[in-house]
């Protein structure tokens, strides 16, 4: 009875494998005994991105991307590629300027492909609801021989100057996800500016957050974005209002690839509650606030 109980659990489990619903599409071919067994098992003997591409492919994907293009316009042509995708839930991409090490790292990303399961209900989706998504544990870009500079400031968080290549990197991970038969690629940024950044091609998952960054992004528009990013990470954001600190809260942004949250964001429920988060609330930077803290951080700042 154990045993045939077992194997209708794993039936269903097979059944219910997204890249054989998506089998039979011309954009989506029958997965490999290697993609089965990384999705059913986590097993992944080849070292292939997700149980499925190996280097050549992953370097024709970063190609179309035009992250090859962008790096040799940079002055890195030819990057060298490594992928490291033993442990499933953390499958890495590192491309390097000509040589393996952490000081020549160009492109580091760390993906997992997973469920996304929803702690409360949000607009048309229930508590439980799930979604399969290309989660984003880290993407870093970095330029090794290029320093900061007035122009190119330091961001928090940040070891060396970005590479201006997040929109190619986005468009890689939206490619990849198409293949996957994701319903959406999901970040969790750790600072205003990384949100910022995103927002081009992410929205908040809770309409709420969406409108409450997009007024925190509209009040500090003539903020120069290090010093912005810098202030909020230091909790000297203030409702203009009530005087009370409000405090960066990390919270899901998706990028929606198909299905029910593309339709999702454009949609007149999620755009009320966005605009009405929107026009509530009004921030500034408390910059006495700011100094007092720097100063006991001992470092000068950026605050002019």
């Amino acid at each position: 009875m154990d045993r045939k109980r077992s194997l209708r659990f794993d039936l269903r489990r097979l059944l219910a494998f997204p890249l054989l619903r998506a089998a039979g599409k011309r954009e989506s071919p029958s997965p490999s005994e290697n993609e089965l067994l990384f999705e059913l098992s986590g097993e992944n003997p080849g070292n292939l991105l997700f149980g499925r591409f190996d280097a050549d492919a992953v370097r024709d994907r970063l190609s179309r991307a035009g992250i090859l293009e962008g790096l040799a316009r940079r002055g890195y042509p030819d990057p060298l590629l490594r992928l490291e995708c033993e442990d499933p839930a953390d499958q890495r991409i590192h491309l390097f300027a000509g040589q393996d090490s952490r000081e020549r790292l160009l492109l580091e990303a760390r993906l997992e492909l997973c469920r996304f399961r929803l702690r409360k209900s949000v607009g048309p989706f229930a508590e439980g609801d799930s979604f399969r998504m290309l989660t984003i544990h880290w993407l870093g870009l970095s330029d090794p021989d290029r320093p900061f500079s007035a122009v190119r400031p330091r961001l928090p968080g940040q070891q060396r100057p970005g590479l201006g290549l997040l929109p190619q990197s986005l468009a890689l991970l939206k490619e990849l996800g198409r293949e996957l038969s994701i319903d959406g690629v999901l970040d969790v940024p750790d600072h205003f500016h990384t949100a910022l950044f995103y927002s081009r091609a992410f929205r908040f998952l809770e309409p709420e957050s969406e409108g409450r960054f997009l007024a925190v992004a509209r009040d500090l528009k003539g903020v120069p974005l290090a010093l912005a990013s810098e202030a909020v990470e230091m909790g000297c954001l203030v409702d203009t209002a009530t005087a009370e600190p409000i405090p960066w809260e990390p919270a899901e942004q998706v990028m929606p690839v198909r299905g029910a949250l593309r339709r999702f964001f454009p949609s007149p429920e999620y755009r009320r509650l966005r605009d009405r988060a929107f026009s509530a609330l009004r921030v500034s930077v408390d910059w006495d606030l700011y100094r007092s803290r720097i100063a006991q951080r001992g470092a000068a700042g950026k605050y002019p």
